[in-house]
């Protein structure tokens, strides 16, 4: 009996497998923080580019007060945003960014510590 145990290998599978579960659970987790960093990218630029158009229709004032509705709306996804609107020559040009920590999921972006994702959007003034 133990003889035949020892010739076994039905269970060599099983051993790969678990050795590499550990690599394949964290290459997911990785697409699944960098899936949603870019989704959290998309949703940025929306907000900006609402903003813009929201200031080139006089919805809004001025810049800061285009500058506020951004990081209002961004503060839900991020605990820091930053967001700058300039109007130079009927061309409304705003910027905002958010830390890339506090996008992700899972925290294996930590990697990335202090980096921030921007991203930038132009918009004509309408009269």
């Amino acid at each position: 009996m133990a003889r035949r145990a020892l010739r076994d290998e039905s269970g060599a599978a099983t051993i790969e497998a678990i050795l590499w579960l550990p690599f394949f659970i964290g290459l997911f987790m990785l697409l699944v923080d960098l899936a949603m960093i870019f989704h959290y990218q998309s949703t940025m630029l929306r907000v900006v580019q609402d903003a813009n158009r929201n200031l080139s229709i006089h919805r809004l004032k001025d810049e800061q007060e285009t500058e506020h509705f951004i990081t209002q709306r961004l503060a839900i996804i991020t605990s820091d945003p930053q967001a700058s609107t300039s109007i130079v020559a009927g061309l409304i040009t705003t910027t905002a960014s958010a830390p890339v920590t506090d996008l992700d999921v899972f925290g294996i972006a930590k990697v990335f510590q202090g980096t921030r994702i921007t991203v930038r959007a132009e918009h004509l003034m309408e009269n």
